[in-house]
């Protein structure tokens, strides 16, 4: 009986579903960013303990991993084309980096963007059943608890730039993913969702992060206003607590707000942290623009000694192997050639999945893939991180025709077929 028990929690056919494989493997991605936080920023546990947790969450996530990824149908031909072109660039940029040396094999597991983000893309063969995104916005919405729970325990978390930003992107962002899905689930979730990215947008707001503020401002206009817009008058009545929550926190903060939340990004807004380090990147690269240097590529850009920003430590170096914009990382590593093949495949899928689906699942992800796109351009560095996981999911189901033709009420009907299941 243990045996078969055994035998029916690592299966992968339909009578078991995916529902475990999904969930633990959010569970798994999600461990790595806090062994991360407990290694790197509370040193609660030393360099030996966090690897040997950081790999052992990397394997089991793999093995999860494995039963996830299923869908190899292709139903654009020029989706096809695009990612064919885009894989046999990447694995050609991984082979221009990758070494069997120890040191450095550990280090493209350690470092989250590294290898990982020439690996992610391979989440467009993400399960693409109705009951896996069920299975998956379930698990948001436990993340979206757990943020809540432990911000209320440890506000500090959320306050300190060391730690909000990696705590906040970790389990906040697939929040709004959840919000702009709010048709299709219960009111429980939609207020989980709306109060998780109220959190964390003023959160980010106080501690001046522009991008944080931009991104996170977004998903919570979009998960509203794509409700409003495809909702009935009575199913519009639903989300009526959402746009009251946003009017108290007006209501309440529009004399205080300004002072003490604002006035750090007010000092950043016009602040220019990064044009010395573009300028040495493009000095450095005059050789490499079209091809780039490959996955661990690097460019001269000397600190002149250790620096301390709000609590992060930039150590000193002379050459840097990452850059704080997503265009110019992907720039530093594969040149105008990595640039072109991303856009290529995925600024098509984010405007076919918005302007051509029939449900707003899909347009969900479509704006998803949007918010990237332009976060790239601020910062939206590609890495190992759930964020960027659900946007070349997105990307995979965007080119999907079958599930862009699915109406809103066959979504809904299918949600809730599963959800009593």
């Amino acid at each position: 009986m243990l045996l078969q028990y055994f035998r029916n929690f690592f299966a992968n056919d339909d009578s078991i579903g995916l529902k475990k494989p999904i969930s633990y493997f959010v569970i798994c991605l999600t461990s790595l960013s806090i062994f991360s936080l407990l290694f790197n920023n509370f040193h609660l546990i030393g360099g030996g303990l966090w690897t040997a947790l950081t790999m052992g969450a990397t394997a089991i996530g793999i093995y999860f991993l494995t039963k996830v990824i299923n869908d190899f149908t292709f139903e654009s031909g020029y989706f096809k084309l695009v990612f064919t072109l885009l894989v046999i660039y990447l694995l050609i940029l991984i082979a221009r980096g990758f070494s069997f040396s120890y040191t450095i094999l550990k280090q493209l597991v350690l470092e989250d963007f590294l290898l990982w983000p020439f690996i992610i893309p391979i989440f467009v063969f993400f399960d693409k059943r109705l009951s896996s995104f069920v299975y998956l916005l379930n698990a948001i919405y436990f993340l979206g608890i757990a943020f809540l729970v432990i911000s209320a325990a440890n506000p500090s978390l959320i306050t300190t730039r060391n730690t909000a930003e990696p705590f906040i992107h970790t389990f906040d962002f697939s929040c709004g993913l959840l919000l702009m899905n709010a048709r299709y689930i219960s009111g429980r979730k939609r207020i989980v969702a709306f109060l998780a990215l109220v959190v964390g947008f003023l959160s980010l707001t106080y501690l001046a992060r522009r991008n944080g503020v931009i991104s996170y401002g977004a998903l919570l206009i979009f998960g509203l206003l794509i409700n409003v817009t495809s909702l009935k008058g009575s199913q519009v009545f639903k989300l009526i607590p959402l746009f009251c929550g946003i009017f108290i926190v007006i209501a309440i903060g529009i004399d205080y707000l300004p002072e003490s939340l604002t006035s750090r990004l007010a000092e950043r807004a016009t602040e220019d942290s990064r044009s010395v380090v573009f300028t040495d990147l493009f000095k450095d690269m005059e050789d490499h623009m079209v091809f780039g240097k490959g996955m661990r590529g690097e460019y001269y850009s000397p600190t002149g000694g250790e620096i301390e920003d709000e609590g992060v430590v930039f150590i000193s170096q002379d050459y840097r192997n990452g850059i704080e914009n997503g265009y110019l990382q992907l720039f530093l590593n594969g040149g105008i050639v990595y640039d072109v093949l991303f856009i290529l495949v995925t600024l098509p899928a984010a405007i076919i999945g918005f302007f051509t689906s029939k449900n707003q699942l899909v347009k969900s992800f479509a704006i998803i893939i949007f918010l990237w796109l332009v976060d790239m351009a601020i910062y939206g560095l590609p890495r190992l991180l759930f964020e960027y996981i659900l946007v070349w999911i997105g990307v995979g189901v965007c080119y999907k025709k079958s599930l862009r033709q699915l109406t809103n009420a066959e979504v809904a009907e299918a949600f809730t077929k599963i959800e009593s299941e």
